[in-house]
């Protein structure tokens, strides 16, 4: 049986910061997907349609999504039995500590500014990669053994 191929799952409602980020992180990392959902409502429904064994390596949340946002999806993740074991990142334009400490406590793994510029971005990118490898190839290797 073929592994599934490890990706992320980007949800946000900007087109443009869904564009840049997909673009961005492809740019370092071509071999690893980005798959995308609108909204935190098509995220149950994208990760309920998922094959167990083809779930996302890793969540990216916009915190002000609509109709479920970052806080209620990290909620409903950790309540999973199927999900809570995913990594999560919640990514957004607000830096108050209250919305920090708020998605940290949910069971956020990280929480990251979104960039103002390409160092930024390449920032962000680095964190991502940082733990989407860690996370992600060391469970799997500990499958393997």
């Amino acid at each position: 049986m073929k592994k599934a191929t490890p990706y992320i799952l980007l949800a946000e409602d900007d087109q443009d910061d869904r564009d840049l980020f997909i673009e961005a992180f492809t740019e370092h990392h071509s071999h690893i997907p980005v798959k995308h959902v609108k909204d935190g409502k098509d995220l149950f429904k994208f990760l309920d349609s998922c094959p167990r064994d083809d779930l996302p390596s890793l969540i990216l949340l916009d915190y002000n999504m609509p109709l479920v946002t970052a806080p209620e999806a990290l909620r409903q993740l950790a309540a999973s039995v199927e999900y809570a074991h995913i990594p999560t990142i919640v990514w957004s334009s607000s830096q108050r500590s209250k919305d920090i400490n708020e998605c940290l406590q949910l069971g956020a793994n990280l929480y990251l500014h979104k960039p103002a510029d390409t160092k930024e971005m390449n920032n962000l990118i680095g964190r991502i990669s940082e733990l989407f490898f860690t996370k992600v190839y060391n469970a799997h290797d500990n499958k393997n053994m």
